[in-house]
């Protein structure tokens, strides 16, 4: 699989470097993604469409159709979509133009049960079961984009849910906590759903799994008063947000401290000055960080992803436009900034 993946990466990196006007480098990076299945979990509550002149809902089909757009060149078993509240699915999703249709016909109303129904339409029947089975081909990355804290449920049940699933996975021989990672993006400019994700970038009990990604207007100001100060371009916030949860050069989930601006790297705040988004290494057996000795995804032992020879999540090949173990591959330092 992964030589399969390599023959086609040149020309994909390619074609993406020159579309969203990037490096090659940064271009390359976005090859990690082909060793996923990346789900696209969408808030389709009714503050998206009535909150800020339905901006928000403008924003979140421009980051659909750019992350359909990515995804696809690089996995050629699409993406799947599934919705807070609507039953409608996307499944094998492989161009902007079908995510564009789903989203024409999706009815935005309804509270934000971002917990239930994540366990309830992703995680339980996506991940677990086909772990339990022994079916789940790939390590799953779920891209959440919201506006919003949740709604109808506590504010502690997104967490908890998170780890539940992650221990599971953990407990299991054959694919161990790697095989689990979560993105949450922010649209639209609510303070209290800023305020939640920046405490769930900061659970400790998951905050090896997950990265939070404020929404482009703050992340940006917040970058450019860094020091040097870095121009953000909507392309690389979104490939941060594609890579944050599975790349530590890209990981921004540094907790804050008790000062009022957040920490170097940290969520919403200046980027590090060093090593790209990020920079620092994970726990030991952590996502993108060094691999422990024994079993599951990430892991040395055989059969797990991340085994030496063939299995997900080894180092990338040489040809083909990968990036090498030694430029932010899994478990290796960050590379330095591009930007």
């Amino acid at each position: 699989m992964l030589d399969q993946i390599a023959a086609r990466a040149a020309q994909q990196v390619s074609q993406l470097a020159a579309t969203w006007r990037i490096s090659p480098e940064i271009a390359s990076d976005i090859v990690k993604l082909a060793l996923y299945d990346v789900i696209l979990y969408i808030d389709d509550s009714g503050s998206m469409q009535f909150e800020e002149n339905g901006e928000r809902i403008d924003d979140l089909k421009l980051i659909l159709s750019r992350v359909a757009y990515a995804t696809s060149l690089f996995d050629e078993d699409g993406i799947q979509v599934r919705f807070m509240n609507s039953p409608d699915q996307g499944n094998n999703i492989r161009s902007e133009q079908q995510v564009t249709e789903m989203i024409s016909r999706t009815r935005f109303s309804g509270l934000t049960p971002m917990g239930r129904e994540l366990d309830n339409k992703i995680l339980r029947p996506l991940v677990l079961q086909n772990a339990r089975n022994g079916t789940l081909r790939k390590p799953v990355l779920v891209i959440t984009i919201t506006d919003g804290q949740p709604t109808g449920e506590s504010s502690g049940d997104v967490a908890r849910i998170i780890k539940n699933a992650s221990d599971e996975l953990a407990r299991n021989p054959r694919y161990g906590k790697g095989a689990l990672a979560f993105q949450f993006a922010q649209v639209g400019n609510d303070l209290k759903a800023r305020e939640f994700l920046s405490k769930l970038d900061e659970e400790p009990t998951i905050g090896d799994i997950i990265d939070c990604t404020s929404n482009y207007e703050v992340e940006a100001d917040e970058m450019s008063r860094a020091n040097p100060p870095v121009n953000l371009s909507p392309e690389l916030w979104l490939i941060k947000l594609l890579l944050g949860s599975i790349d530590s050069s890209y990981d921004t989930k540094d907790e804050k401290s008790s000062a009022p601006r957040p920490p170097q790297g940290g969520y919403g705040g200046p980027p590090p000055t060093q090593g790209g988004y990020g920079g620092g290494y994970p726990p030991q057996g952590g996502y993108g960080g060094p691999p422990p000795q024994q079993g599951g995804y990430g892991q040395q032992g055989p059969g797990g992803y991340g085994q030496q020879q063939g299995g997900y999540g080894r180092p990338p090949p040489q040809q083909g436009g990968y990036p090498s173990q030694q430029q932010g591959g899994y478990g290796a330092p960050p590379p330095p900034p591009r930007y």
